[in-house]
């Protein structure tokens, strides 16, 4: 993902949280946050019924 959130902004929303990052840590965290905010754009899309395994896979027989 080549878009990334900006220093002061990251930084906003770790104060909002109370996090605290050490500045050495502070690029890695905010481009984990950049594939947090991807993935989460993916879940929140509506999906198939076929989507969740429990519809695919018949009980097992006793």
């Amino acid at each position: 993902m080549s878009e990334t959130i900006s220093t002061e902004a990251f930084q906003v929303l770790l104060d909002r949280a109370g996090i605290r990052v050490k500045p050495e840590h502070m690029d890695e965290m905010r481009s984990a946050y950049m594939l947090l905010q991807a993935m989460r754009e993916r879940v929140r899309k509506p999906r198939g019924y076929d989507a969740e395994p429990a519809h695919i896979f018949a009980p097992a027989e006793r």
